[in-house]
């Protein structure tokens, strides 16, 4: 009775939404920084940070850092482990991970021009062209000063980028790719303990137990690019 009398009081609060990153949308934000926004650098950076959280179903907090780098939590760059047709991101630790026991995400090539493996491969190439001393233990995505991605300054971009796509950048943050992911995944009917095996969904304890081959994977992230009609 007292809190609904104070909700009278006070109004209801009515959190803004958090609207997704679909693929859609990731689209039109890679083909803006081709297009050329910031630098060369910090456009290729932010596009292979859009990708990969996108792919790899991420939270910002896991590509980005609230403070200083710390390269036992943060990723670095020898983090990411690239093979003949896909890359491997090892988290060293997550939101579901207390334990920091680590996890794998596969990044595999696709035939789309958004592509996590391509974007992954083409950053690496500018990182080693413009870095004399470059070395694994350094941040995996840093700005133009070399410092580490912070979370501020990686919103602050989207959201230029957004509204430079005409999309009302107030409605996202960094959780949106995350979301976006789901959404896209959901719409092309890629099944659901897949999905949360992609996402690293813990509500169905038996999804832990499904054992997921790269190929299949491979077949979901591709069909992630199909997701173009929301």
């Amino acid at each position: 009775m007292v809190m609904r009398a104070v909700k009278r009081i006070q109004g209801e609060h009515n959190p803004k939404p958090r609207l997704p990153i679909t693929f859609q949308v990731l689209g039109r934000i890679c083909n803006s920084l081709r297009a050329g926004v910031f630098s060369t650098f910090t456009d290729c950076m932010l596009e292979t940070a859009c990708t990969v959280a996108f792919f790899g179903f991420l939270r910002c907090g896991e590509f980005t850092v609230s403070k200083n780098f710390d390269s036992t939590v943060n990723l670095s760059v020898t983090d990411v482990e690239i093979l003949d047709s896909y890359a491997i991101l090892h988290l060293k630790t997550s939101k579901t991970d207390p334990f920091r026991k680590g996890v794998s995400i596969q990044l595999h090539k696709s035939d789309h021009t958004i592509c996590p493996f391509s974007a992954v491969q083409k950053y690496f190439a500018i990182r080693k062209g413009r870095e004399a001393s470059f070395c694994f233990s350094d941040p995996l995505f840093v700005k133009e000063n070399g410092n580490a991605l912070d979370r501020d300054f990686f919103i602050r971009s989207l959201r230029h980028v957004l509204d430079i796509c005409v999309y009302n950048s107030s409605f996202y943050n960094g959780h949106s790719f995350r979301i976006g992911a789901r959404t896209s995944a959901g719409s092309v009917n890629i099944q659901d303990h897949l999905i949360k095996t992609l996402g690293r969904w813990t509500s169905d304890g038996y999804c832990r137990y499904i054992r997921i081959s790269k190929d299949t994977i491979r077949k979901a992230q591709k069909s992630l690019t199909l997701s173009n009609n929301i």
